[in-house]
């Protein structure tokens, strides 16, 4: 019996609610009170905030307990309710494949560049337009005006990117320590027979997992790089080596593929987005222009994803390489190691959304767009 019920309320679930159930009922709920949803509604912002305060106490243990047993005024989170909006972007931005992929580095890194040439002249030197309508910098005409880095920010850029590539190696790190824990995992659980508690566990974080924004393109991903790589790994241990240089080159041709696949993203959103820059949002009627927004955020979802996954893939497969190519552990322990790889990505590949689930992924993902576009203006004028 719980003291008080109007958080479970808010969220429309019973007391009894699982983990699961509590983040698919917020999942749910912020969905149908994100204010972005009712521009018109003076109480959307209010509404939207209850949603996220009940989340944030009933999916803490130690809060909802509190909550359970004396109510809301003894379940507050020591530093106070976060921002609605921000802990929204958080929770279903991607954080929960931390433990399997770290960071989104790229788009972390895209922004920060952004930032450095943002709001500048980005020339080097005073702009000048002559009677033609030539655009000058320092001498060097250009036909289109475009603007041109400095000096001090390409340097910025420079070391933006040496400062990717060090977190890129800290991160394989720490998520090859990650998952050697979870391998190690399952071969006790191989070892002791008990097999089944290992995968009702898997199993429930992938049900989890499954619900972050781009959360099943993201298991996919995982599955693929990890069966490629431990497939990879046993065979050229059954051929003595041999057959890494035909597996090689095909990893090396999947890259190109990869990059080529990311570039024509790429070429085919910005042509998408230059065809519908020309149009006017506000001589659109309500249907139209809900229409236009979706489609320019299907848009740029579709270049973030390109650009991470390109990211993601070089990323797992350094942390694969790391285990595999472990020299202090034995080749049975190794392939020990491979043939868990492979279970894991058995799991992962076959997750699946139901219809309603891939609806609410596709709305959800844009909504998590808008607010993350939200945030980087903010911080741009902060």
């Amino acid at each position: 019996m719980v003291k008080d019920t109007g958080y479970y309320d808010i969220l429309g679930i019973q007391p009894d609610a699982t983990p699961t159930e509590i983040k698919k009922a917020y999942r749910r709920k912020a969905m149908e009170t994100h204010p972005d949803k009712h521009p018109d509604d003076p109480d959307a912002q209010r509404k939207f905030q209850d949603v996220g305060e009940a989340y944030q106490v009933l999916s803490d243990e130690s809060l909802r307990k509190r909550y359970d047993e004396f109510g809301k005024d003894e379940a507050v989170p020591q530093q106070g309710f976060e921002d609605a909006n921000e802990y929204f972007t958080a929770i279903f931005g991607g954080d929960g494949f931390k433990d399997w992929i770290g960071e989104f580095s790229l788009l972390k890194e895209l922004t920060e560049a952004t930032e450095q040439t943002d709001g500048e002249n980005g020339t080097d030197g005073a702009a000048t337009t002559d009677e033609t309508g030539i655009t000058k910098h320092d001498g060097e005409n250009k036909l289109d005006g475009s603007k041109k880095i400095t000096k001090e920010q390409r340097q910025k850029l420079r070391d933006l990117e040496e400062k990717r590539r060090e977190d890129m190696m800290k991160q394989v790190d720490e998520l090859a320590t990650k998952l050697n824990e979870k391998i190690n995992q399952y071969i006790l659980a191989v070892n002791g027979n008990h097999l089944d508690e290992f995968t009702r566990k898997l199993d429930q974080e992938i049900e989890d997992l499954k619900l972050e924004s781009f959360g099943l393109e993201l298991l996919y991903l995982i599955a693929r790089v990890y069966k490629t790589k431990a497939n990879n790994f046993i065979i050229s241990k059954k051929t003595f080596g041999f057959s890494k240089v035909f597996t090689g080159t095909r990893d090396n041709a999947r890259s190109v593929k990869s990059a080529y696949n990311l570039l024509s993203t790429g070429l085919e959103a910005q042509k998408s987005i230059e065809e519908l820059s020309k149009v006017n949002p506000e001589e659109l009627d309500q249907y139209e222009r809900v229409k236009f927004e979706s489609m320019m955020a299907g848009k740029a979802l579709g270049v973030m994803w390109a650009m991470s996954k390109f990211e993601l893939e070089r990323k797992l497969k350094e942390v694969c390489n790391k285990i595999l190519n472990d020299k202090s552990a034995t080749k049975k322990e190794r392939l020990a190691k491979a043939k868990a790889m492979l279970f894991i990505a058995d799991k992962f590949s076959r997750a699946k959304r139901s219809p309603e689930e891939a609806e609410e992924a596709r709305v959800f993902e844009e909504l998590i767009l808008g607010a993350q576009e939200k945030q980087n203006k903010k911080h741009r004028v902060l």
